[in-house]
């Protein structure tokens, strides 16, 4: 008699091992299963999804900027350049920098969606950390004495897939800043993971300006530009808040 139906079938004696179900109430508990596995498995995946997005940890201001809704007023080309790098992004993906000497130019706003596109579209790890905030988090643990250390602190942020890190060198120079920085970029370098920088302070001086190597250190610049390939995005212009 079937387990399910009630209706009676033929089986072969096997023991325990003897079957219980008809032939049609068999192959409608194997569908079942295969259901229940498919719902599991999204539940897994969305359950990973919104881990990722609380790890992302993308402010309030910046967690619903697309490029889809962003100001059409906004550098057309870097603009460009953003989206096609958060499409393609990929193991084999360089890091860009995204510079301008003035505020309000975009920088945060094209980092912003970058990493929404890749947070959401491409379902990556993605960690967008402000600088200050990061060299603050880190300092707070010489203190602190709970669990979390600054190498556990550092290990979440250079390993992650894509590392968005904003405003690099508003920190005063110190010999404490230039060794974080080269700790992470260094890290990031021989990882071959990318991160995204926006920052105030040029590349390269002109006069007597003052350069990102003046506030971060040349071996962590070295690295950022290794990781980079060339790829400095300027986007001098209008402050457009």
């Amino acid at each position: 008699m079937c387990l399910d139906c009630g209706d009676e079938f033929e089986a072969v004696d096997l023991g325990i091992g003897t079957r219980k179900y008809c032939n049609k109430c068999a192959d409608k508990n194997i569908l079942q299963e295969e259901e229940d596995e498919k719902t599991k498995q999204a539940e897994q995946c969305e359950e990973r999804y919104r881990e990722l997005i609380r790890f992302a940890q993308i402010p309030p201001k910046w967690k619903d900027v697309t490029f889809a809704n962003s100001n059409p007023n906004l550098n057309p080309r870097a603009s460009r350049i953003a989206r096609k790098y958060a499409e393609k992004l990929g193991a084999d993906s360089p890091s860009l920098i995204f510079y301008s000497p003035g505020n309000g130019t975009g920088k945060t706003h094209l980092s912003a969606c970058i990493a929404n596109h890749v947070l959401h579209e491409l379902r990556y790890p993605v960690l967008f950390k402000k600088a200050r905030d990061l060299m603050l988090e880190i300092r707070r643990t010489f203190a602190d004495r709970d669990e979390i250390t600054e190498a556990d602190i550092l290990d979440r942020v250079l390993s992650t897939q894509l590392l968005v890190l904003d405003d690099v060198g508003v920190d005063p120079p110190s010999q404490w800043i230039r060794g974080t920085y080269w700790t992470v970029f260094d890290r990031r370098l021989e990882w071959q993971l990318p991160v995204i920088v926006t920052t105030n302070r040029p590349i390269e001086a002109e006069g007597n300006e003052e350069t990102l190597a003046d506030r971060i250190g040349e071996g962590a610049v070295s690295r950022l530009i290794e990781l980079c390939q060339g790829n400095v995005i300027d986007m001098t212009g209008e402050d457009l808040r």
